[in-house]
Parts: C-alpha cells; structure tokens; sequence
C-alpha cells in the first residue's frame, strides 16, 4: 500500500474514531455521574462481579478472530468473507454453549464471585453473549476496511442507549438492574445497526480447515484474551472476598471512569493504529514510523491529561462521582497518571506483537503483569484500601514497563526514542504542577479551581510550542485546522 494512500486512509480514520471517542466520552461520563449518584457503591460492586462473569464468557464468544480478521492480509474478498462466515458461526455456537452452562450453574457461580443468590441476575446479564458474538466480526470487518464512519453510526447510537433506559431505570428505583438492561439494550443496538449496513451477511457455510487455520493464530490472541481478563478482574475477584461491596465498588468503578476518560484520547486510535501497523508490517521502516508517530502525537494529549486529573483529583472525583465517593479521589489521581503511561507504553506495543503476528510476546507480556499484580494485591489487601490503591497502580504502571522490554527485545522497538518521543508532553506536563499547587494552598472552590485548571492548560501549550520537537508536529496541524476553518466560513 502506497505511502501517501495509508496517511490518507489513516487521518480519515483517526478523524472518525476520534469524533466517534469524543461524543461517547461527552456522554457516557454524564450517565455515570448520574448514575454514581442515583446509585450506591454496594449495587456497583454487584454489577462488578456480574461483569465479572459476562466479560470471562465474552473472551470466549469472540475466540480472538477480530484481530487474526484484521491483521490477516487474503487474496480477495471471497477468502476474507469465508473466514469471517466461519468466524461467525463459531463465535454463535460457543456463546450459546457457555449461556447454557451459566444458567445451569449460575447460583454456585454467584457464590464464588460474593454475590450469593445472585444466579439469576449473572444468567440474564448473560444475554449480552449472543449479542456481542454476532456484532464482533462485524466490528472486525470494518475496521479491517478502515470503515470507522460506520462504527460512529452504531457507537453513538449504544451510547444513548443508557441515556433512554438506564438513567430511567435508576429514577425509578431497579437498582443494578438498570445498568443491566441498559447493557443489554445497548450490545443489542450494535447488533442490529452493524448488520445492516454491512456488506456482508452471515450464511450457511462453514470449513473445518479455515477453523484450524485461524485458531493457529487465535488460540494464542486468547490466551492473551483471558490473561487480560485475569488482569482486569482479578482485583474484583480478590476485593469481592476479602472486602465489602462498598469498597468493591470504589475500586470497580474508580478504574473504570479513569479508564473512560483516558480513552477519550486512546480508544480513538488503537483501532487505527493495528489496522495501519498491520497493513505495513512488511516494511520495517515504515512500521516503525506509524508507530513512532502515532505514539509522539497522543502522548502529547495523554500525559498532561493523566497528569491534570491527578493534581485536581479531588475536583475530578466530585464532578464524576459525587460527595458519597470522596474515598476514591486517591485512587483516580493515581491511576490516571499510570494509565496514560500505560497506554502509550504496554498498550501500543502489545499492538506490534499482534500486527507482527507474534501473539505468545502479548501471552508473556499478560503472564507477567498477571503475577505481579497478584502478588501485590494478595500482600495489600488485608493491610486497608489505602494499600490497594498504591498496588493496584503500580502493577498498571509495570505493564508498560514490561512491555517496553519485551518490544525491544523480541521486536526492534526503542525504548530510548519512545521515552524520547514522549519528553516534550512530560516536561509540559510539569509546568502545570507549581500552578496548581499555588492555587490549590489558596483556595478549594470549584471556580477556583476551574480557573487554574484553565492557566495549566495556558502553561502546558505555551510550554510545548516552544519545544522544536513539539512544535514540529503542533503547527502543521494548526496551520491545516486554520485553512479548514477559513474553508467552512467561507462555505
């Protein structure tokens, strides 16, 4: 693929995905801090381990063919459908398996989780499997064809989803039943919306032998799947029997927030970014170059947003939670600054191993995060959720560590020049810290703080213009924001 091809079909995407990203971050933290305060931490920390559940049985239901579809190159579109026909089948088949096994056994489940007498709210939460089996290569599909204007479509429209119906359920008293159906609404909206506008259409054809070829490369990407899961959930898992639901909660919903906020920069380019690498892993230099750029240029707005929501943590977690989880405010400081280093760090390079199809490097890279996340939550949870906090943050902070070394041993990458690449927004970033310490000596209202949020971001962009390495990415990319501007003025 030509050069100047894949920039064009990049930049279309990223816009898309980032428009996308965006409007379902607009929207999805007002429906969460709505529902932080219609809801209690316990009922959080119920939908947590029902999660728990659905989100295990989900790895399975997708098998990792998404991203064997994605970074896969076939000769036409005949040999692509056939994969992704047989990709399907398997996906609906393994679903119903595991609802059935979940409905059998959903009260000994519920137990194991902390939930006792649960079962039946686990086996209806686990409808959503059939749902997002049958929209998951879909997603694949369109990605693999850089159609992420489409997946705007469906996203926004799941994204209203819990506007119309959750928010409404919490009013009027279900509890975490409304987080659970408004799921459901919303995995069924995709489904519907994703089929629809597809070029493809599932039908009667299945080969045993393109099976095996793709689980060749997919039983590896999930393996990968449910040490990421493991990764994920097993804090839930340990808090859920050790500590209350209130502090389940805290730790559930803290992690999930920050993570909704730090993916209003990330989530729109991950997608993108396996989707080029893929296309170009051919060609060393440029695969490093998509790489190397991708990871400058987000970093420049993820460093200084993970850095901010820590100096102004307790104003983030008022505004996104409310007084009842003031508990929390340490936790989602702490946890924005190691995700934003985490994500252009661990995240983006898992993202090589997969383009590279070298899935066992992400298998050894979850293994490893996995044991020593155990270990520090197993060594803090008994010592009080101040401790927990720390260990939980570190361990997300070791994932990039981990990854950094991996990459540069078993796939070129330079720790050197991505620690490089990412000064410019580090140093930034420190600007902001003796601002907003003055202000914060002086005064705690909201106004106030706003204000000085306002001069750290004054500081922050006056800091990195006048860096040449920054400035050589910022100013063409004002310069054709300014062009487009005068461009709809005069349309």
């Amino acid at each position: 693929m030509e050069t100047d091809i894949l920039n064009e079909k990049i930049t279309t995407s990223v816009k898309w995905a980032s428009i996308t990203e965006i409007a379902a971050k607009l929207i999805t933290p007002f429906t969460s801090m709505l529902l932080a305060r219609l809801l209690t931490p316990d009922e959080f920390g119920v939908v947590a381990t029902v999660t728990m559940v659905t989100s295990f049985a989900d790895v399975f239901t997708d098998a990792g063919f998404q991203k064997y579809l994605i970074q896969k190159h076939f000769e036409n579109d005949k040999e692509f459908y056939e994969n992704a026909n047989v990709a399907f089948w398997t996906n609906l088949s393994i679903s119903l398996l595991l609802w059935i096994i979940i409905v059998i056994y959903r009260n000994p489940i519920a137990t194991q989780v902390g939930n006792p007498g649960l079962g039946h709210v686990i086996a209806v939460a686990s409808v959503s499997l059939f749902l997002t089996a049958f929209s998951s290569i879909q997603m694949a599909i369109y990605k693999k064809k850089f159609d992420f204007k489409t997946l705007f479509l469906a996203r926004i429209v799941g994204v209203f989803m819990p506007v119309v119906i959750t928010v409404p359920l919490a009013f009027m008293g279900f509890g975490y039943w409304s987080i659970i159906w408004g799921t459901i609404a919303t995995n069924l909206a995709n489904a519907i919306i994703l089929t629809i506008k597809s070029t493809w259409k599932p039908y009667l054809f299945y080969s045993f032998s393109i099976l095996k070829k793709m689980f060749s490369f997919s039983m590896w990407t999930l393996l990968e799947s449910i040490l990421l899961w493991m990764t994920s959930y097993i804090g839930t898992f340990i808090i859920g029997k050790y500590l209350t639901s209130y502090y389940l909660g805290l730790y559930k919903n803290s992690i999930s927030m920050v993570t909704s906020v730090m993916n209003i920069v990330a989530a729109s380019t991950t997608s993108v970014l396996l989707s080029a690498l893929s296309s170009v892993k051919n060609d060393k230099k440029q695969f490093d170059s998509v790489f190397y750029s991708f990871q400058q240029k987000v970093g420049l707005l993820l460093i200084p947003l993970g850095v901010g929501v820590f100096l102004f943590r307790d104003l983030a977690t008022s505004i996104l939670f409310g007084a009842q989880w003031s508990e929390a405010s340490l936790f989602v400081g702490l946890y924005s600054l190691a995700q934003a280093f985490t994500i252009l760090t661990g995240q983006y390079i898992s993202l090589t191993f997969t383009a590279n199809e070298r899935p066992k490097l992400s298998v050894l890279s979850q293994i490893l995060q996995l044991i020593e996340l155990v270990a520090l939550l197993l060594v803090t949870v008994n010592k009080g959720f101040i401790y927990i906090v720390f260990a939980r943050c570190i361990a997300r902070a070791m994932f990039g560590v981990i990854n950094l070394i991996i990459g540069k041993i078993y796939i070129g990458m330079s720790p050197v020049k991505i620690i490089k690449n990412l000064m410019p927004a580090i140093m930034g970033s420190f600007t902001m810290v003796p601002i907003s310490i003055i202000g914060l000596s002086f005064e705690n209202s909201f106004i106030w703080q706003i204000v000085f949020i306002a001069l750290c971001c004054i500081s922050y962009g006056a800091s990195i213009l006048i860096m040449p390495q920054s400035r050589k990415i910022l100013l063409p990319l004002i310069e054709k924001t300014l062009k487009r501007c005068k461009k709809i003025v005069k349309n």
